[in-house]
């Protein structure tokens, strides 16, 4: 599952997560796992790690296809983890993407925002487009 180059690959209940070394977390796919699953878990506990080793900017770029209830509410949970990092000075960058027309996820990227009292950017896009190359132009941006 997580591997050594800080990715976790997607399967049809889980999306890929991606580590990448500059600062950009990028998790993408389906999320239906079961509850206090293996992958929960190794999310989690990366999560509590990389708070403390974080980059001066981190970007998380989210791309859901779908997300069950439980789910949902994981990922606030691993969101409010990562908000720590603000509390160093580093900056904190989230961006939701979502198929145009997909009111509901939309709904949810500006729910868990809400919750959260944190800003999202929002942007349109298609699961096949490659999320790396926005998120550095908002690096890039941010500097």
């Amino acid at each position: 599952m997580l591997l050594s180059d800080g990715k976790i690959l997607r399967t049809d209940k889980t999306p890929e997560i991606a580590f990448h070394p500059n600062g950009i977390i990028t998790i993408k796919g389906p999320w239906l796992v079961d509850y206090n699953s293996e992958f929960s878990k190794a999310l989690s506990d990366w999560f509590d790690t990389y708070i403390f080793h974080a980059t001066e900017i981190v970007a998380i770029n989210i791309s859901l296809e779908y997300i069950n209830g439980f789910n949902s509410a994981t990922l606030i949970s691993l969101l409010r983890k990562i908000l720590f990092i603000q509390l160093t000075g580093n900056k904190l960058i989230i961006n939701w993407f979502y198929e145009e027309g997909d009111e509901d996820n939309y709904g949810l990227g500006e729910n868990i925002s809400d919750i959260l009292e944190t800003p999202f950017t929002f942007k349109k896009s298609t699961f096949n487009k490659p999320l790396l190359e926005y998120t550095n132009i908002r690096l890039k941006k941010a500097i």
